[in-house]
């Protein structure tokens, strides 16, 4: 059937104007709302009005859509196979879980959650795109470095979506092997004008194109603050604060890293993953800072020095109270995201000597996890309860440290080299250094490292789509991994932002 055009370009424009904040100051940027509605020339008549609409974007990639649920803890995880609640085909997520993605087919449709992906983050999109076709023409308003910044930031955010949108509504590129096969559309105006959708390596191109061009721009400014220090900040100018909630400019480098790694152009994946490494902004979380209380303001069990770019979710204690908390039933109850003791067990491989220490695993002496019973064991990642939020409990990783440490060791052709970056994470993890005997165990370490890493973050789907493994663990589906189940459907309305 065909698409209702007009329609669509409408939904286009009240996104687009929906987005597009206005606030007296910035000085609780995290926790800006939309007021009033300018018009373009209004709103980028002064540099606060650019930065209103930076801070736009981040508050749209923050919804429970995008990088505040689904694209972390929710839809990516669930694919994953991270929790139970679906032996059933019955039960709420058990649908989910076999990769069935057909619009209608359970109460809780794939469909629903995957069309929704595709409008945000297209939306937030557009949000870049408007203050790129905004910056230069209003160089005059900003200051040089703001200027640099500004366009950097928009820019970056730019591939930093369409990048994920490849690696979710198109096959996994295998080397090339599927680098002529057509994608996604890049939006790369402020325009309502429906674009074609491009082959993989067109897409590939223009993300990095955006990327290197938001590394050059944000090399003005590659400080890191440590946002913790900034809670309650009464600044009129929070402009350079809170870079880990920016696509600042080791971001940049982590997403070309992660890109390249991606692509399967091992040599940039590891330069770009050396140079994040070899950053002084970020490190390992220490011993001492570990606390997982939920009524204390310095809890951080989402390790945040480590946080290359995250973003601020305002509302997490609600999911997590929804999600990640029993009412105390015998078994966790059908829509909470849960997991068992005896699974968890098994991927911390804590029977084996010297890993029950593992802070990320169920026996270490600040424990991640709330047992209630064996059958549901739930993740205190996003886990609060203090009545005022620190800024440390209201964040999601959406790049940390330890990837670029994954990055380099998987990349790197020297194998000492190789095996020093894996065990990097693993001593940081208190866990004891190892040295597999061949390269395919190396491998299969690095595999379990993903796994016990990046739970309630969305990245271990990645890596398996990335590899195209054959059959994922824990899966109710007894049936082999196909392209069609690591391929997202287009929406039906897919023609809103591409032919």
């Amino acid at each position: 059937m065909k698409p209702d055009l007009k329609k669509y370009s409408q939904y286009f424009l009240v996104c687009l104007t929906g987005m597009v904040l206005c606030c007296s100051s910035c000085k609780k940027w995290l926790d800006v709302s939309p007021k009033i509605q300018l018009k373009e020339s209004e709103q980028f008549s002064t540099q606060e009005g650019f930065v209103d609409a930076l801070f736009g974007i981040y508050q749209k990639v923050s919804d429970e859509s995008l990088y505040g649920g689904q694209l972390a803890y929710g839809l990516l995880d669930i694919l994953a196979q991270r929790y139970e609640s679906k032996t059933s085909t019955a039960e709420y997520y058990s649908q989910i879980t076999r990769y069935n993605y057909t619009p209608g087919v359970a109460t809780y449709p794939a469909s629903t959650i995957i069309d929704r992906i595709w409008a945000n983050s297209y939306a937030a999109i557009a949000q870049c795109n408007y203050i790129l076709a905004n910056v230069d023409k209003r160089r005059d308003v900003l200051s040089t470095q703001a200027y640099s910044i500004v366009k950097g930031e928009a820019l970056g955010m730019r591939a930093f979506l369409h990048f994920d949108l490849l690696r979710m509504f198109a096959p996994a590129y295998l080397d090339g092997a599927n680098a002529n096969k057509i994608a996604i559309p890049y939006m790369s105006a402020y325009q309502v004008k429906p674009q074609d959708r491009l082959t993989m390596a067109a897409v590939f191109e223009k993300c990095e194109a955006d990327l290197k061009e938001a590394e050059q721009l944000l090399s003005v400014y590659p400080n890191i603050d440590q946002i913790a220090g900034n809670q309650g900040s009464t600044s009129s100018n929070l402009f350079l604060a809170f870079r880990q909630n920016h696509l600042n400019y080791w971001a940049a480098k982590a997403t070309l890293a992660r890109l390249y790694l991606y692509k399967g152009d091992k040599v940039q994946a590891l330069k770009y993953a050396k140079e994040v490494i070899a950053a002084p902004s970020f490190r390992f979380i220490e011993r001492t800072q570990l606390n997982n209380d939920p009524e204390s303001t310095v809890s951080d069990m989402t390790f945040t020095p480590e946080h290359i770019f995250s973003v601020y979710v305002k509302n997490l204690r609600t999911a997590s109270d929804q999600l990640f908390k029993s009412n105390g039933g015998v078994t966790g109850e059908e829509q909470d995201l849960f997991t068992t003791l005896p699974k968890l067990t098994a991927l911390y491989e804590v029977t084996n000597v010297g890993y029950s220490s593992d802070l990320r695993g169920p026996d270490a002496a600040v424990p991640f996890w709330d047992k209630e019973n064996p059958a549901a064991v739930y993740s205190k990642k996003y886990h609060v309860s203090a009545n005022t939020v620190s800024v440390r409990q209201s964040r999601v990783p959406a790049i940390r440290l330890s990837e670029m440490y994954y990055i380099a060791a998987e990349a790197e052709s020297d194998s000492q080299l190789a095996l020093g970056y894996l065990n990097g994470v693993r001593v940081a993890r208190f866990l004891p250094a190892i040295n597999p005997p061949t390269p395919a165990e190396f491998q299969n370490e690095l595999f379990k490292e993903y796994r016990k890493e990046f739970f309630a973050e969305g990245q271990l789907w990645f890596y398996y789509k990335r590899k195209n493994t054959a059959q994922i663990p824990n899966s109710p589906d007894a049936a082999a991994m196909t392209q069609a189940k690591y391929v997202f459907p287009l929406p039906v309305a897919e023609i809103e932002f591409g032919k």
